[in-house]
Protein backbone atom coordinates (compact mmCIF):
# COMPACT_ATOMS: atom_id res chain seq x y z
CA UNK A 1 0.00 0.00 0.00
CA UNK A 2 1.69 3.49 -0.96
CA UNK A 3 0.86 6.89 -0.26
CA UNK A 4 -1.37 7.32 -2.97
CA UNK A 5 -3.59 4.51 -2.01
CA UNK A 6 -3.53 4.93 1.66
CA UNK A 7 -7.51 6.68 2.63
CA UNK A 8 -7.32 8.09 6.03
CA UNK A 9 -10.84 7.22 6.61
CA UNK A 10 -10.54 3.83 5.67
CA UNK A 11 -7.92 3.75 8.59
CA UNK A 12 -9.85 5.59 10.65
CA UNK A 13 -12.35 2.77 10.22
CA UNK A 14 -9.93 -0.09 10.04
CA UNK A 15 -10.47 -1.10 7.07
CA UNK A 16 -7.55 -0.92 5.49
CA UNK A 17 -4.11 -1.72 7.23
CA UNK A 18 -1.27 0.56 7.75
CA UNK A 19 2.27 -0.05 6.38
CA UNK A 20 3.54 2.76 8.95
CA UNK A 21 3.16 0.60 11.81
CA UNK A 22 4.50 -2.65 10.44
CA UNK A 23 7.34 -0.09 9.62
CA UNK A 24 7.55 1.22 13.17
CA UNK A 25 7.60 -2.60 14.41
CA UNK A 26 10.56 -3.37 12.06
CA UNK A 27 12.77 -0.44 12.89
CA UNK A 28 11.90 -1.13 16.67
CA UNK A 29 13.32 -5.05 16.24
CA UNK A 30 16.25 -3.61 14.68
CA UNK A 31 17.23 -1.06 17.48
CA UNK A 32 16.64 -4.11 19.90
CA UNK A 33 17.74 -6.78 18.41
CA UNK A 34 21.49 -7.25 20.03
CA UNK A 35 23.04 -8.74 16.79
CA UNK A 36 22.29 -5.53 14.66
CA UNK A 37 23.31 -2.93 16.95
CA UNK A 38 26.67 -3.02 16.13
CA UNK A 39 25.53 -2.86 12.22
CA UNK A 40 22.78 -0.28 12.15
CA UNK A 41 24.10 2.90 11.52
CA UNK A 42 22.49 6.60 11.57
CA UNK A 43 21.71 6.78 7.82
CA UNK A 44 19.52 3.36 8.36
CA UNK A 45 17.60 4.80 10.92
CA UNK A 46 17.22 8.28 9.28
CA UNK A 47 15.80 6.04 5.65
CA UNK A 48 13.09 4.52 7.77
CA UNK A 49 12.07 7.62 9.35
CA UNK A 50 11.78 9.29 6.26
CA UNK A 51 10.01 6.09 4.93
CA UNK A 52 7.56 6.11 7.45
CA UNK A 53 6.37 9.86 7.26
CA UNK A 54 6.43 9.90 3.81
CA UNK A 55 4.11 6.77 3.79
CA UNK A 56 1.82 8.68 6.50
CA UNK A 57 -1.68 9.80 4.91
CA UNK A 58 -1.57 13.38 3.55
CA UNK A 59 -4.59 14.02 6.01
CA UNK A 60 -2.18 12.48 9.08
CA UNK A 61 0.71 15.09 8.42
CA UNK A 62 -2.37 18.00 8.64
CA UNK A 63 -4.21 16.52 11.38
CA UNK A 64 -0.36 16.62 13.10
CA UNK A 65 0.97 20.21 11.37
CA UNK A 66 -3.22 21.54 12.69
CA UNK A 67 -2.30 19.47 16.48
CA UNK A 68 0.92 21.74 16.31
CA UNK A 69 -0.89 24.99 15.20
CA UNK A 70 -3.40 24.32 17.37
CA UNK A 71 -1.01 24.20 20.71
CA UNK A 72 0.76 27.08 19.08
CA UNK A 73 -2.33 28.96 19.15
CA UNK A 74 -3.27 27.34 22.91
CA UNK A 75 0.04 28.63 23.78
CA UNK A 76 -0.26 31.94 22.44
CA UNK A 77 -3.97 32.88 23.53
CA UNK A 78 -2.72 31.53 27.56
CA UNK A 79 -0.01 33.80 27.19
CA UNK A 80 -2.26 36.91 26.00
CA UNK A 81 -5.09 35.73 28.62
CA UNK A 82 -2.59 36.04 31.89
CA UNK A 83 -0.77 39.33 29.70
CA UNK A 84 -4.60 41.06 30.12
CA UNK A 85 -6.00 39.08 33.44
CA UNK A 86 -2.24 40.56 34.64
CA UNK A 87 -3.37 44.26 33.34
CA UNK A 88 -6.95 43.97 34.30
CA UNK A 89 -5.50 43.24 38.43
CA UNK A 90 -3.39 46.30 38.09
CA UNK A 91 -5.74 48.27 36.68
CA UNK A 92 -8.24 46.92 39.39
CA UNK A 93 -6.38 47.66 42.57
CA UNK A 94 -5.22 51.04 40.75
CA UNK A 95 -9.26 51.88 40.24
CA UNK A 96 -9.56 50.58 44.04
CA UNK A 97 -7.02 52.67 45.45
CA UNK A 98 -8.22 55.58 43.47
CA UNK A 99 -11.53 54.96 44.99
CA UNK A 100 -10.43 55.10 48.83
CA UNK A 101 -8.16 58.57 47.76
CA UNK A 102 -11.52 59.80 46.35
CA UNK A 103 -13.57 58.95 49.44
CA UNK A 104 -10.96 59.53 51.55
CA UNK A 105 -10.91 63.08 50.08
CA UNK A 106 -14.65 63.21 50.14
CA UNK A 107 -14.35 62.60 54.21
CA UNK A 108 -11.93 65.34 54.28
CA UNK A 109 -14.07 67.47 51.96
CA UNK A 110 -17.46 66.72 54.70
CA UNK A 111 -15.43 67.70 57.35
CA UNK A 112 -14.02 70.60 56.31
CA UNK A 113 -17.26 72.20 55.32
CA UNK A 114 -18.51 71.24 58.23
CA UNK A 115 -16.18 72.90 60.25
CA UNK A 116 -16.81 76.13 58.15
CA UNK A 117 -20.33 75.96 58.62
CA UNK A 118 -19.98 75.88 62.21
CA UNK A 119 -17.51 78.74 62.24
CA UNK A 120 -20.22 80.85 59.72
CA UNK A 121 -22.54 79.66 62.00
CA UNK A 122 -20.29 81.44 64.95
CA UNK A 123 -19.47 84.47 62.82
CA UNK A 124 -23.10 84.67 61.95
CA UNK A 125 -24.22 84.64 65.92
CA UNK A 126 -21.65 86.90 66.57
CA UNK A 127 -22.42 89.76 64.06
CA UNK A 128 -25.86 89.68 64.72
CA UNK A 129 -25.58 90.07 68.34
CA UNK A 130 -23.46 93.14 67.74
CA UNK A 131 -25.99 94.09 65.30
CA UNK A 132 -28.69 93.87 68.09
CA UNK A 133 -26.23 95.56 70.58
CA UNK A 134 -25.76 98.63 67.95
CA UNK A 135 -29.74 98.68 67.65
CA UNK A 136 -30.22 98.62 70.58
CA UNK A 137 -27.49 101.17 71.53
CA UNK A 138 -29.33 103.53 69.15
CA UNK A 139 -32.74 103.04 70.26
CA UNK A 140 -31.41 104.21 73.79
CA UNK A 141 -29.74 107.31 71.60
CA UNK A 142 -33.12 107.73 69.95
CA UNK A 143 -34.85 107.64 73.24
CA UNK A 144 -32.88 109.36 74.82
CA UNK A 145 -33.26 112.06 72.33
CA UNK A 146 -36.57 111.64 72.34
CA UNK A 147 -36.56 112.57 75.94
CA UNK A 148 -34.73 115.29 75.74
CA UNK A 149 -37.01 116.60 72.33
CA UNK A 150 -40.23 116.03 74.88
CA UNK A 151 -38.66 117.44 78.10
CA UNK A 152 -37.45 120.79 75.20
CA UNK A 153 -41.03 120.93 74.05
CA UNK A 154 -42.59 120.89 76.92
CA UNK A 155 -40.14 123.55 78.36
CA UNK A 156 -41.53 125.52 75.63
CA UNK A 157 -45.03 125.70 76.32
CA UNK A 158 -44.15 126.23 80.18
CA UNK A 159 -44.56 129.39 80.99
CA UNK A 160 -41.66 131.58 81.64
CA UNK A 161 -40.75 132.37 85.38
CA UNK A 162 -39.96 136.43 84.89
CA UNK A 163 -38.63 136.16 88.27
CA UNK A 164 -35.79 134.17 87.55
CA UNK A 165 -35.40 134.24 83.59
CA UNK A 166 -32.47 131.61 83.40
CA UNK A 167 -35.23 128.60 84.10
Amino acid sequence: MNNSETNFEDVLKGESKIEIVDKLENLRNQLNSNTLKGRINKKDILKSIDEIIDSMPVEMRTARWIVREQESFINQAKIESKALLDDAKAESEKLIANSYVIQEAVIEANAIIKQAEVEMQTYRTNIEDTIDQRIDDIQNKIDQLSNFLENEKNKLREPRNIENPEN
